[in-house]
């Protein structure tokens, strides 16, 4: 029995890279078909020979996840890099938010890259600012000063970094340049549709490469715009992980349980007033995030999707 990585799932024919960095197409075996576990891209997983010529290999065992993301669907991420135009398509903030706050609850890094700041300089530098304050590492993108290779992978070795966001903002424009894949190898580049503003999709599956200068795997991932945190069944008490800023500012709250919305001697609802650290933007979608999932903590209709252990 040998381990590997899952780096492409079609049809129910696995690709692993084993570690010898040879690629292998697998089935699946019937038992672990049948559990509630389905293999997907990341998944660290044991193989064997299956008799078979035409799929020579077997997955027969998937290692414990450290995490698994729903949108897009991958496991065992390390860094999430959440990449947003600042215009055309309009930046989605609140799908942005939602993103971190998977990421906090995940333990995955996220790095967050605004493109396209050719079409608006200061619209990127605000939102830099905003989520750079907020503490995220934040990088700005463009046609004439892309964001560098050497800078955004500064540190991240061995490691699975996943590119992430709305069609059209372009992820697989920074993967191609990063993973240096040209004409019949890139991946297929999209655009913005007039009628709905927003991007077309073009990557139509996950699918990981190796990047051999620092030892990482990285993809691109289908793009979405919408991401429910009920379905995902995240709680009220977790919105504040996808805020640093007002865990730092809750410091001095009066009272541990404070929920920074109208409670008295909240600390941050003074700094918010005095316009300090904090964005009235952020806030709000903080607020507007508790508000909803706490008015449906006991609203058992909803089809909460399984995607932790």
């Amino acid at each position: 029995m040998s381990e590997g990585i899952i780096t492409k799932g079609v049809g129910g024919t696995y690709t692993v890279r084993n570690k010898e960095g040879n690629l292998l197409s697998c089935m699946i075996r019937g038992k672990i078909r049948n559990k509630s576990k389905i293999p997907c891209i990341g998944d660290i997983v044991d193989y064997e020979s299956s008799g078979d010529p035409d799929i020579p290999y077997v997955i027969v065992g998937i290692k414990p996840r450290k995490n698994y993301l729903v949108r897009p669907p991958i496991a065992n991420v390390d860094y999430l890099f959440l990449s947003f135009a600042v215009k055309d398509p309009e930046p989605d903030l609140k799908l942005l938010d939602k993103m971190l706050i998977i990421c906090a609850i995940l333990k995955i890094t996220p790095y967050i890259i605004f493109t396209k700041a050719d079409l608006d300089r200061s619209e990127a530098e605000r939102l830099h600012k905003i989520y750079s304050d907020a503490g995220y590492r934040c990088f700005i993108s463009s046609l004439d000063n892309p964001a560098s290779e050497k800078d955004i992978f500064k540190g991240i070795e061995n490691s699975l970094i996943a590119f992430a966001g709305p069609s059209g903002v372009g992820k697989s424009t920074m993967c191609n340049a990063i993973l240096n894949r040209e004409d019949e190898e890139a991946l297929e580049v999209g655009e913005v549709s007039e009628r709905l503003k927003r991007g077309k999709h073009t990557t139509r599956h996950v699918e990981l490469f190796r990047h051999d200068d620092s030892d990482n795997d990285i993809t691109d991932t289908p793009g979405f715009t919408s991401l429910s945190l009920l379905e995902l069944g995240i709680g009220y008490d977790e919105i504040v992980c996808g805020y640093p800023e007002l865990i730092k500012a809750s410091e001095g709250c009066k009272f541990d349980d404070c929920r920074h919305i109208n409670e008295k001697n909240c600390n941050v609802l003074s700094l918010l007033k005095n316009g300090d650290i904090i964005d009235c933007g952020r806030y709000e979608r903080y607020k507007e995030f508790y508000q909803e999932t706490y008015d449906n903590r006991n609203n058992f209709s909803i089809k909460v999707i399984k995607w932790r252990d």
